[in-house]
């Protein structure tokens, strides 16, 4: 009563030596592959040192365990939530979607920016510089992940805009041979 079924095996295309992807395929071509390569390494590091450990252990040390005399905790939580924001662009920077870590890379530094502001009026009436050095680095992993959104797109948007003005335009005078 039982039959034999064979299932059909399809194996896997192997990849060409030529191709080498750094966790994706969207790392643009030329000198543009090995740029975006290390801006994406360069902005991991930065995410893990200033977005990961800082950016946890500080805002929640402010909160938990400083000077009870200032109120650290809106502009903590902001730095807390700011740092999130980063981790969460960076799995989207390295999972190959740039325009969106571009995106919330940018919602991030607001809240970054929102942070040194808040920290900056209160900590002025105790003459205490903010402690800029832990969260204002983290403008720069912005940056770095603009400039990765740009390097993969503008060969992009250059071309698209080449397309549009290559088109050829309707011609007035072939209508009127039909007729």
């Amino acid at each position: 009563m039982r039959r034999n079924i064979r299932l059909k095996t399809k194996s896997a295309p192997k990849p060409s030596k030529d191709t080498y992807f750094f966790f994706i395929k969207d790392q643009g071509t030329g000198a543009a592959k090995v740029f975006v390569i290390l801006l994406k390494l360069a902005e991991i590091a930065l995410t893990t040192i200033y977005a990961l450990v800082v950016g946890i252990i500080a805002p929640l040390s402010a909160v938990y365990g400083l000077d009870s005399d200032i109120d650290y905790s809106t502009s903590a939580w902001v730095w807390f939530a700011s740092s999130i924001l980063y981790i969460i662009g960076l799995f989207f920077s390295v999972g190959g979607k740039s325009k969106i870590a571009a995106v919330i890379h940018c919602v991030a530094a607001a809240g970054t920016l929102v942070t040194y502001s808040v920290y900056k009026k209160l900590l002025a009436a105790h003459d205490v510089n903010p402690p800029t050095e832990l969260f204002m680095p983290c403008l720069f992993i912005t940056a770095i992940s603009a400039a990765i959104m740009l390097i993969l797109n503008i060969p992009e948007w250059v071309r698209r805009h080449d397309e549009k003005l290559n088109e050829k335009a309707p011609s007035i005078l072939e209508d009127r041979g039909k007729k």
